[in-house]
């Protein structure tokens, strides 16, 4: 099987992008779903819909006793590479796909995501800071006040 990032799509002739993007997911379905049942086993790994493998990755005991599958499902999609415009009554400019663009938004959107977190923990922190220290000033002027 050759590798996916090496299949020449150009030998498939001259054919319309969608018959190149399902060329291309048939082919990763292919090689995933081999990987898969390579790495956790023919009863682990399903064909569950069109581009959709689903994973039995364990299992949990629930509340009444029995056993279920902890089971996750991976749809393969083919993206869009080549930018074009929409068909239809509401066309619109689709772009192509940047799988490193793509990777860089998602960093950027973890960054800010954990930056936040930081910043609504810090606020917190202070905020409980804050009403130590009123409580304990509260405290110390109660004190003060009945050994006066």
């Amino acid at each position: 099987m050759a590798l996916l990032n090496q299949i020449d799509f150009d030998a498939l002739g001259k054919v319309s992008n969608k018959a190149v993007k399902d060329a291309a997911r048939s082919a990763s379905i292919d090689a995933l779903f081999a990987l898969l049942v390579s790495h956790f086993g023919d009863e682990a790994v399903s064909l569950v819909g069109s581009g959709v493998i689903g994973l039995s990755v364990g299992s949990r005991t629930v509340s009444d006793g029995t056993v279920p599958e902890v089971s996750v499902e991976i749809k393969v999609t083919a993206k869009e590479f080549e930018a074009h415009a929409s068909s239809g009554k509401s066309a619109a400019w689709v772009e192509a796909y940047d799988r490193l663009e793509a990777a860089q938004d998602y960093a950027e959107e973890v960054a800010a995501k954990e930056a936040d977190k930081a910043e609504k923990a810090r606020a917190k922190a202070a905020k409980i800071a804050k009403a130590e220290a009123e409580r304990k000033a509260k405290a110390e002027a109660k004190a003060a006040k009945s050994g006066a």
